[in-house]
């Protein structure tokens, strides 16, 4: 018979342990058994001389009686078409406030930046135009769009820039980027 020389014994004791346990509880199970059989037997022999009967007579009555009940109901739901199917549970309510930003396109969020910069101050009436486009948000609530390019035409580039910052923060958090384009 060959052996390895290398092996090394198993840390953890195996399988025997388990059938022991398997045993003892099927031990216990027994004497549990036991000792409920004992309790009914007493009970129903302290109780066989009482005018209702013993205890455990009037315990059978009353579950025979319980399950006629639930027969009955069960036929009268089943008989009036009535689903007894569980109902799905409400979905959980997220723990963050729900998304209020309106979804534009990227030709109207484009338009409505550079409107909203020909406003800002008087060198920026010859502002031309963004160009947006869509990123993926770090959280929930980040924006999904970003300034990708600019043309100032002959706007005053560093009021432009000035503007363009105030109106980019606020419509990040107004507005979202739809797919589509």
């Amino acid at each position: 018979m060959l052996q390895c020389h290398h092996a090394r014994p198993h840390p953890l004791p195996i399988a025997p342990t388990a059938r022991r346990s398997d045993g003892t509880m099927f031990a216990w199970i027994l004497i549990l058994s036991f000792f409920v059989a004992l309790f009914l037997v007493i009970l129903h022999d302290a109780t066989k001389d009482d005018n209702d009967g013993s205890a455990i007579m009037i315990a059978a009555k009353k579950i025979k009686v319980f399950a006629f009940w639930a027969t009955l109901k069960a036929r009268k739901l089943l008989a009036s078409g009535v689903n007894m199917q569980a109902r799905a549970p409400p979905p959980k309510k997220k723990w963050w406030s729900k998304d209020h930003r309106v979804s534009m396109t990227p030709a109207e969020l484009e338009s409505a930046i550079s409107e909203a910069v020909k406003k800002t101050a008087p060198g920026c009436k010859d502002f031309v135009a963004v160009i947006v486009q869509h990123r993926t948000p770090k959280s929930h609530l980040d924006p999904n769009w970003a300034i990708r390019g600019v043309r100032y035409g002959r706007a005053d580039k560093p009021v432009a820039d000035e503007g363009l910052a105030t109106v980019i923060e606020r419509m990040q958090r107004e507005f979202l980027l739809t797919e589509e384009d």
